[in-house]
């Protein structure tokens, strides 16, 4: 029967990096059974990737890979009507996240592809977060992930590897919008924009923020997942109260730990 389990339980293979494990994901991108129940090997594809959703905090662009695998193929089917309500219920995730995490993973993969080379973390790469990626994307969509690959090496070279959101979203604010990728084109841009940026910081004019925002307040709200709390909040108060109760225990917890004063 298609929809039954094999008999042999699937092997979860460990992954020394997350590399590793983006790599090996199927590449599914299309239901294999058009019937709501899964195949055996459709359950097999979904617990792997399911594996590397949960890997979302230290490796969201395996994450992502997994969610587009799972929403193409439609690997959510058996449990749920829409990639909506599997992303909700099944992660807490509102669907523009999970589309989100979808756009970037193109990116991150390019970055850590290297042809004809075995390396895995280029030059900036090691402190890649997705806030970063995610400012690569309109590079990506008016060329491909490679070109944005290339914007960001790019921007490392050019002004150092302290690369962060803000800085690369003034980047590809500075290239073109039309016309072919030309590398020659990009670098050169990249060059004049990073030059008058440093003359506008020596002759004291104001210079773009060349940091995040708020980085303490904004890896506090992705750590709380606020949306998916608010959504629990108006299904359910009881629950959205015993979670932020445990939450602030947790943190209760830590301040002692963390946060102790010194007795010398």
């Amino acid at each position: 029967m298609g929809g039954q389990r094999r008999g042999k339980a699937v092997e979860r293979k460990k992954f020394e990096t997350a590399v590793d494990m983006a790599q090996a994901l199927p590449q599914l991108f299309k239901p294999i059974a058009s019937s709501p129940t899964l195949t055996g090997e459709e359950q097999d594809n979904l617990a792997q990737c399911e594996a590397a959703v949960e890997t979302l905090k230290g490796a969201f662009w395996a994450a992502g890979k997994a969610l587009h695998i799972i929403r193409d193929a439609r690997l959510y089917r058996q449990t749920h009507k829409t990639f909506d309500a599997y992303c909700d219920e099944r992660w807490g995730m509102e669907r523009a996240y999970a589309d989100k995490l979808i756009r970037t993973w193109p990116i991150a993969e390019a970055l850590f592809k290297k042809q004809g080379s075995t390396e895995t973390t280029p030059i900036g790469v090691k402190k890649l977060n997705q806030a970063q990626v995610w400012e690569l994307v309109p590079a990506a969509d008016s060329w491909d992930a490679d070109a944005a690959a290339f914007v960001y090496d790019t921007v490392v070279e050019v002004n150092g590897a302290d690369v962060t959101a803000a800085i690369l979203k003034g980047a590809v604010k500075a290239l073109p919008k039309t016309g072919e990728f030309e590398q020659e084109t990009v670098t050169e841009r990249l060059r004049d924009y990073f030059s008058k940026l440093k003359q506008k910081s020596v002759s004291g004019e104001k210079r773009e923020p060349t940091g995040d925002a708020d980085p303490i307040a904004a890896k506090a709200a992705q750590a709380l997942q606020i949306p998916w709390l608010r959504k629990l909040a108006a299904k359910d108060q009881q629950s959205a109260a015993a979670y932020i109760s445990h939450i602030e225990r947790q943190l209760d917890e830590l301040k002692k730990e963390l946060l102790a004063p010194s007795s010398a």
